[in-house]
């Protein structure tokens, strides 16, 4: 089974679980009138969506797991559409509207709660890891939880330790999961260099529980999603009853659902389940300023640097690049049975989203929005 990593863009790649094969089985006579919003028809706004939706066509197929799409211009729908099946077993189609799993795109929500809490004066980043939780006091130096936020901090990825996809059914309490993975020898001493590590988010989200005195999904759905009106984004806890959505792997080249596994591992690194909806309008708070302060926002999607120099590529849950010649912010996510990306083009204020149910697809969503890009960016 995949473990939940980031889906970056090809050849890099990372690490917190799934892949997926985006597959489709949407009517295509209807396909591009469909996808293509009534405000959408002047500036080549339907050129556009007609390239977007034939280049999609071709590598979303009927009758399998597929992919929700979505691309905004400066904040206002431009495509939006479903391919493929929600549960291939009942031949139910994928709405635009359902909520998916999106794995390590979690890590910005969990940034941004952090960030929150640092404006409140709950927190500073600065501050030492083992300030907050005593199973770190003294164990990992000066440890920060600015270094968590930037994958710099040298403590091992979680999702990579021996028995770790032994215990992934297993439900956790968060000490059981800090446990498990703190007394791992260090890659590097911290502030050394970029390693991406899931270890990292999830001693965040217990910092947030620390500090805020909530569960962490608690806290999120109070002081994240509700502000913000993300009304189908959750935390999953446990392990979930079955959603209008299932994840699907590939087994032996047999496309099988997804084993079931705790929730409770991915946590404040993975356990994110939203639409493409809510995560536009995640983008347009980002752009705005809303939740946050400018500042914090400008601080979380620029890229970090070592010791003030040396440029990591990476934010504050964000990756921070060049696609297609432009500048972006994006991250990525598999979680077992799910995949996906998502990216933002500030100067051209583009943003695109690409949601999966299955986990071993070729192209994947990250490699999917790039071709997006290609065709909604200006030359």
């Amino acid at each position: 089974m995949k473990i939940f990593r980031p889906r970056r863009m090809a050849p890099a790649r990372c690490a917190l679980i799934i892949g997926m094969t985006l597959l489709g089985a949407c009517a295509t006579s209807q396909a591009a009138a469909d996808a293509l919003p009534a405000n959408a028809q002047d500036d080549g706004a339907a050129e556009r969506v007609r390239a977007i939706d034939a280049m999609l066509q071709r590598y979303l197929k009927p009758g399998v797991p597929g992919a929700v799409v979505l691309v905004t211009d400066h904040g206002r729908p431009l495509f939006r559409k479903a391919y493929g099946l929600a549960k291939v077993g009942e031949n139910v189609a994928l709405d635009p509207g359902m909520s998916l799993r999106v794995g390590s795109i979690t890590k910005q929500f969990t940034a941004a709660a952090i960030m929150l809490l640092a404006e409140q004066k709950k927190l500073a980043l600065s501050d030492n890891v083992g300030q907050y939780l005593p199973a770190f006091a003294g164990t990992v130096g000066a440890v920060t939880i600015e270094h968590l936020l930037t994958h710099t901090s040298g403590i091992r990825n979680y999702t990579e330790l021996p028995q770790f996809v032994e215990r992934m059914k297993s439900d956790i309490s968060v000490d059981d999961g800090i446990a498990f993975f703190k007394d791992a020898k260090p890659e590097f001493a911290q502030g050394e260099r970029f390693a991406y590590s899931n270890s990292n988010y999830f001693l965040l989200g217990a910092i947030i529980e620390r500090v805020s005195g909530m569960p962490y999904a608690d806290f999120m759905a109070r002081n994240v999603f509700e502000p913000l009106q993300l009304t189908h984004t959750r935390i999953e806890t446990g392990n979930a009853p079955p959603a209008d959505v299932i994840g699907y792997t590939q087994e032996r080249r047999k496309l099988t659902v997804s084993p079931d596994y705790s929730m409770r591992w991915p946590y404040a690194a993975g356990a994110l389940r939203t639409s493409v909806d809510d995560l536009a309008l995640w983008d347009q708070a980002i752009v705005h300023g809303k939740l946050l302060k400018p500042e914090s926002w400008q601080r979380m999607t620029t890229s970090y640097r070592l010791h003030g120099i040396r440029v990591t590529g990476y934010g504050y849950g964000f990756f921070i690049r060049s696609i297609r010649g432009k500048a972006a912010i994006e991250h990525g996510g598999d979680i077992g049975g799910f995949s996906a990306d998502i990216m933002h083009f500030p100067q051209q204020e583009i943003f695109i989203a690409v949601l999966a149910n299955n986990d071993a697809g070729d192209p994947a969503p990250d490699e999917l929005a790039a071709k997006i890009a290609a065709l909604v960016l200006p030359r």
